[in-house]
């Protein structure tokens, strides 16, 4: 299981930006989370880099700009 911080905005309005927001590659909430923490399940590493090189022309509601793994553990 793996966890990532995802910074990037909504294609709806670029000026929407998020930053630092919690993804996993899985769909279950890690012991001391809650649900409310996670803002996307189910992006692998690769398909966090894949939505970085589509930008704009992503099928997401937002675009990531950037990302870092997070050591959880």
């Amino acid at each position: 299981m793996s966890m990532y911080k995802i910074s990037g905005y909504w294609k709806d309005d670029p000026d929407d930006v998020f930053v630092n927001e919690l993804v996993l590659d899985h769909d279950s909430v890690p012991e001391g989370l809650v649900e409310e923490d996670i803002f996307y399940f189910g992006l692998s590493e690769q398909n966090i880099i894949d939505r970085i090189a589509d930008g704009e022309m992503g099928i997401d509601e937002f675009v990531i700009t950037s990302y870092e793994r997070v050591e959880n553990g």
